[in-house]
């Protein structure tokens, strides 16, 4: 685990847990399919909404043995876990899962059952959170095309099986198709409000965004970095590799030889060596990362305790893929979401790849994409569509490198 501590101690209050048994024996060697699979359920619009029937600490109450129970009904498994004072965040066998009190973000790649979880998720949040009502506050789902559809389990075989297995499960949901059909192409299913939020402060406006960013087509050279195995590559990376002079970045100190294992040492390694933990530059954040055997990457960041980002690479030059999502607001700590983007796209140089940026339609629109898209050095623009949906608003931007 890295951690990046500019001039404070948010970073002292996150905890981590290592699944040693299984990172031990992880191997990549069958992964092919890097498109996540996002399901994000909102059982209220923020954690002051939990309801007093259940623990204060909403859907974090959940113990990790039933999280793991349904990741098992999804095909993957806990790798290690980060937990802040705001949420937890769980690296997976396959990508990723956030646990905040009154939400639940999962994103899985391969050929999972993520939506299968669905009714079990619906079950721990009444039990554990006192989520009783059918209809959580909002739904979201949506992937990219896949690039081997034939080889996903049902109901992920087709979109429209999809669309109707959640249609099945929640009322007043919408299907979109975002981008060109016979290009790069984003699937979207989401619901209306349940119910209407009243802030609980007059000024207080609801604020949520999230960027997506999704590459195909990875450099060779860029993708290399993600090849290393974890022995002996990792006593390569030590010797390859100078990280002399950089005092913002530490191995924490729970990452010791005894609580780590070669994965997420490997991981660690990567993180720096593809400056990963220099998108978000003089923010605290820790980042919990995993290098697969032979090949791949995942890691994801708890940022300033209430905030994350999360990165998952297949390399394989047949099939290669990166992901970078993150619901860090930008404008925040004083940059924007293009030059966030701009690095990103740097550390992998794709040949393509697509941006969904989700905006609340109470948030600054300061991240520098909802007004207009700005080039990227070395791409072009090959598509723009901008969405409005009941409070969001949605803009969707591919690129082709020149």
């Amino acid at each position: 685990m890295i951690i990046d501590s500019p001039k404070d101690n948010h970073h002292d209050d996150v905890t981590k847990f290592v699944n040693h048994e299984l990172s031990v024996d992880l191997d990549s060697s069958n992964a092919f399919e890097g498109p996540e699979k996002l399901l994000e359920i909102w059982f209220a619009p923020d954690k002051e909404l939990v309801p007093s029937s259940g623990s204060i600490e909403g859907l974090r109450s959940v113990p990790r043995a039933e999280w793991e129970e349904m990741l098992d009904i999804v095909k993957c498994k806990v790798l290690s876990t980060l937990s802040s004072p705001e949420m937890d965040a769980y690296l997976l066998s396959e990508s990723s899962m956030f646990v905040f009190p009154h939400k639940l973000i999962l994103k899985t790649c391969g050929t999972t059952t993520t939506l299968i979880g669905i009714p079990k998720i619906l079950e721990l949040a009444a039990q554990y959170a006192g989520f009783t009502d059918k209809q959580p506050w909002r739904v979201f789902y949506s992937r990219k095309a896949f690039m081997f559809p034939e080889m996903q389990l049902h109901p992920h075989g087709s979109w429209d099986d999809e669309v109707k297995y959640l249609n099945g499960v929640f009322d007043n949901g919408g299907s979109y198709l975002v981008g060109n059909l016979r290009a790069d192409h984003w699937h979207l299913f989401t619901t209306d409000p349940a119910f209407e939020h009243v802030p609980t402060h007059v000024d207080c406006a609801f604020q949520d965004e999230t960027m997506e960013v999704l590459m195909t087509h990875l450099s060779p050279q860029h993708a290399a970095q993600f090849f290393t195995n974890r022995l002996p590559g990792a006593e390569k990376f030590h010797r390859e590799t100078d990280y002399c002079g950089d005092d913002s970045v530490s191995i924490s100190s729970g990452s010791t030889e005894a609580s780590n294992d070669p994965g997420h040492d490997l991981g660690s390694l990567v993180t720096k060596y593809a400056k990963i933990d220099k998108i978000y530059p003089g923010v605290a954040q820790s980042i919990d990362s995993f290098g697969f055997t032979p090949c791949g990457y995942s890691c994801n960041a708890i940022v300033n305790n209430d905030h994350y980002f999360t990165i998952h690479v297949t390399p394989e030059a047949q099939c290669s893929y990166a992901s970078f999502e993150t619901n860090v607001p930008a404008a925040k700590y004083g940059m924007t979401n293009l030059e966030v983007l701009a690095r990103v796209v740097n550390i992998f140089r794709p040949g393509r790849f697509s941006l969904t940026l989700f905006e609340a339609t109470g948030s600054p629109k300061k991240g520098g994409l909802s007004k207009k898209t700005a080039g990227i050095d070395g791409y072009k623009r090959t598509d723009r569509i901008l969405y409005e949906f009941d409070g969001y608003d949605l803009v969707f931007v591919s690129f082709e490198a020149i």
